[in-house]
This record gives structure tokens, sequence and C-alpha cells, in this order.
């Protein structure tokens, strides 16, 4: 696994488990919530997306590149980080993914498009 960028890692410290399912979900998904490193896996996906640039990422290319990696560890985090703000989807695609991009690049995007 790659080096965590630990300033980022500490923006997630404080999103509790019971945030990541729904009353309604099994028991499984429930533990599940409570036994990953939520703060780590998401600083992790972050630091990949961030070190795509402006062209950005896709969850497939993410997952090829870390293999060691499981494919839900990595798919489920772009949802949690659009909803805090740190990423965004322009619109486009590559292979049939969606492309991720950094928020950072979304001025710049926004005036593409316009």
């Amino acid at each position: 696994m790659k080096r965590i960028n630990t300033r980022q890692q500490n923006l997630f410290d404080n999103i509790e488990p019971y945030k990541l399912h729904r009353k309604n979900d099994p028991q499984t998904s429930r533990d599940a919530a409570y036994s990953i490193p939520l703060a780590k896996t998401r600083a992790f996906v972050l630091d990949l997306v961030e070190e795509s640039g402006e062209k950005g990422a896709t969850v497939k290319e993410m997952k090829a590149a870390h293999p060691d990696m499981g494919y839900s560890t990595i798919s489920s985090r772009p949802i949690e980080l659009e909803r805090l703000g740190f990423i965004f989807y322009k619109g486009d695609k590559r292979n049939g993914s969606r492309v991720i991009r950094h928020i950072k690049y979304k001025e710049r995007a926004t005036n593409e498009t316009h």
C-alpha cells in the first residue's frame, strides 16, 4: 500500500461508522462499517485522485494500479468523497468508467463546458 497523506487522513478522522450503513442494512454491513479503517482508505483514494491530476482517474484504473486493495474498498470511497466535497465528476468517461477529479480542478472543468 502506498504512503498515506496524513494531513488528508486527519480530515476524515471524525466520521462515525454508524454513518456508513442504513438502519435497515443487514448485520454484515453494520459490522463492516465498524471494521474498516475509514479515514485511511478515504485518504488513500483521495491521494490517488489528486495524484492523477487534471486528467483524473477511474475506479478501474485505481484498482489496476493497486491490485492488493479490495475492489469495494476503492469503489465505495468516491461516493463518500463526492458527498464530502473533495472530488467531482465532470461527466466524461474513460473505458466505460466515470472519471473522478480532485475538487481543485472543478473551476477549470466548469469553465471548459461553458
